[in-house]
């Protein structure tokens, strides 16, 4: 068994701007596939597109738009191509005590998190089972496997992104769609600054992470945690300690 990349002629990728998701982007178009860039960000999106332009020979497109609010005009703009692969990568993490924040900033997050992830994965998905082919990587997080105080509403939105693709990997596979889970930790993105979070962790570089997700697609896995650490959390801290004791760790430590 396999699902090899380089029978597919689309893939789209959505916070594309930089990161994991950027390196997905390229990495992808290195193996041939032409590109359909999503994020806010026009300018990041350029930069992404040049590069790709440099490194091969594929088509990229670029769509500037705000998940929240924006999916149907991301829909409608591609319509006029066979995405066989969709990467759900856009996300946001917001940190600090549940009650200080308002909660219209908690609403916009499980908007991108976990709304504009299903609306995506339930229209191409549609479209790749019809025709028997194709592909998702929902990009989770070790975080959604634990709870996590003063990051409890992130960690809840990985917790669905998490079980969301286990089910519909299972769902999908008969109809020739494998779906991927990613689950990175601490990586080397805008991610922390944008949540209003400082991190003393050894961060992973998003190549190595892409590198080894593209792989775990490649050979039909459903899950791909990156990092050592990353793996303990999953196979050890979830089996032999309970979701109270590791809540109050995590409180203690944060």
């Amino acid at each position: 068994m396999g699902n090899n990349l380089k029978n597919y002629k689309w893939a789209m990728v959505t916070g594309a701007s930089s990161g994991i998701g950027r390196q997905f982007a390229i990495q992808l178009a290195k193996k041939g596939l032409n590109i359909v860039l999503v994020a806010r960000n026009t300018e990041a999106l350029t930069e992404v597109a040049n590069t790709i332009h440099k490194i091969s020979n594929s088509s990229v497109v670029i769509l500037s738009a705000d998940l929240t609010n924006d999916i149907d005009v991301v829909i409608d703009n591609t319509s006029r191509f066979d995405i066989d692969l969709l990467v759900n990568n856009a996300g946001v993490g917001l940190y600090g005590d549940f009650v200080d924040k308002e909660y219209e900033e908690y609403e916009n997050m499980m908007k991108l998190n976990i709304n504009a992830l299903t609306r995506l994965s339930h229209h191409y998905a549609r479209l790749m089972t019809t025709k028997g082919n194709g592909g998702i990587i929902n990009i989770a997080s070790v975080a959604g496997f634990i709870p996590m105080p003063h990051f409890s509403v992130y960690s809840a939105t990985k917790a669905y992104v998490y079980n969301f693709s286990m089910g519909l990997w299972a769902e999908l596979r008969p109809h020739g769609v494998h779906v991927l889970c990613v689950a990175p930790g601490s990586t080397q993105t805008q991610f922390f600054e944008r949540a209003n979070m400082s991190t003393g962790q050894h961060l992973m570089e998003p190549e190595k992470v892409v590198d080894g997700a593209l792989k775990a697609f490649e050979k039909e896995k459903p899950l791909y945690i990156p990092g050592f650490g990353n793996k303990l959390v999953y196979q050890f801290v979830r089996r032999f300690f309970s979701d109270k004791f590791v809540a109050n760790v995590l409180e203690r430590y944060f």
